[in-house]
């Protein structure tokens, strides 16, 4: 089993040097030997402004240019709903996603782009190499990025959330579980996700809040915190040496978001999200953040009230979209009229600024050089 030690200032550019080139899509590779897995965090030796700053959307124009002016880029998201049976096979219908990268492009292309199929995509290949269900979804992930790559080559491509390395560990989260729990986790997700990173652009692991710490008051927000950040650091670590030197650029979000302990659709406040998401992926190495919100769509949900069905409408449907925007931005006063001009210009005018604050929040964030 690999060795698991702490990284000191330095080691994680060391560790990546020694990484080996990653193995075709057909020979899942083992972890490069006496190679750490486990980074702690490290002093940031980046400037935050030469951190690329990516976002997904900001559906105010006139704000959108505004982020433009402190270098923060859009980058195209292409969601699984593109192809409608992707959620049921686990495979991806290739020309389903250039068709909808076609028409999302008509009009100019962003730099960047993301592939974001999750749901069973991450389950299939959380089982491990060994799986069918990992065999064939990895297969045609790897096979719709080749031709992605191949029609759009001025877009940088990645897939979302690659690698996932969760949260939870043997019941415990990534500050209290085991070294050798750790180590087992690692070296199987290695072999996982060493043949999609070989594929992509630039890799982003998704490392955006799950826990508000002040849901845990008075006791433990202050340990809720650390646990984050330990998992976080990790995750940008891991992806690092998943990478062997393409960019990583994970997704954080100034919205609490669901699938933990927090009121989804509210925003992060600024220390927790530059402390608790930029600080951690920048000290693992990170060469950006890219932000995600969705914000968009849940403005599209709380205006015409759809939701496909109730459990969607319980993590981040219409219900729970028009409860976070009275709340944030409509002075917990809920409209008469969801679809007045007046209430969807206001959400569109507030939501945009909650992201250009965050865009602000990281590059007026200023780590101090150090010297090597």
């Amino acid at each position: 089993m690999m060795v698991i030690s702490t990284i000191a200032a330095g080691a994680l550019t060391c560790a990546q040097q020694s990484v080996a080139p990653l193995a075709p899509a057909s020979a899942p590779q083992a972890p490069p030997k006496n190679v750490p897995i486990v980074p702690v965090a490290q002093p940031a030796t980046v400037p935050v402004a030469k951190l690329a700053l990516l976002y997904d959307e900001i559906p105010d124009a006139t704000i959108a240019r505004r982020a433009e002016a402190v270098d923060a880029q859009r980058y195209l998201l292409i969601y699984q709903g593109c192809d409608p049976q992707a959620v049921r096979t686990g495979l991806i219908d290739v020309e389903a996603v250039i068709r909808e990268i076609s028409n999302k492009t008509a009009n100019g292309a962003p730099r960047w782009g993301m592939l974001d199929f999750e749901d069973p995509f991450t389950a299939n290949l959380q089982l491990g190499v060994d799986s069918p269900k990992y065999q064939a979804t990895s297969a045609s992930m790897i096979a719709t990025m080749r031709a992605v790559r191949t029609r759009f080559p001025n877009i940088l491509w990645t897939f979302y959330g690659t690698p996932f390395v969760p949260y939870w560990l043997d019941g415990k989260n990534w500050l209290n579980a085991t070294p050798e729990a750790k180590s087992t986790l690692l070296e199987k997700l290695y072999k996982v996700y060493a043949p999609l990173a070989a594929e992509v652009d630039w890799v982003s692991t998704s490392i955006y809040p799950v826990y508000d710490p002040l849901l845990f008051e008075p006791k433990t927000p202050d340990l809720v915190r650390a646990h984050g950040r330990a998992w976080r650091t990790a995750s940008v670590g891991f992806a690092k040496i998943l990478a062997a030197g393409k960019p990583v650029i994970p997704t954080v979000s100034p919205y609490w978001q669901p699938n933990g302990v927090a009121t989804a659709g509210t925003s992060v406040p600024e220390a927790q999200f530059i402390e608790d998401q930029v600080e951690p992926a920048a000290a693992a190495g990170a060469d950006g953040v890219a932000i995600w919100t969705g914000v968009g769509y849940g403005i599209t949900l709380a205006i015409d009230g759809y939701a496909k069905n109730m459990p969607q409408d319980e993590t981040l449907g219409t219900r729970v979209w028009r409860a976070a925007f009275i709340s944030e931005y409509l002075d917990n006063q809920p409209p008469r009229n969801w679809s007045d001009a007046v209430v969807r210009a206001t959400l569109v005018r507030k939501s945009s600024n909650t992201i250009l604050d965050a865009i602000r929040w990281i590059r007026l964030w200023q780590p101090k050089e150090t010297t090597p």
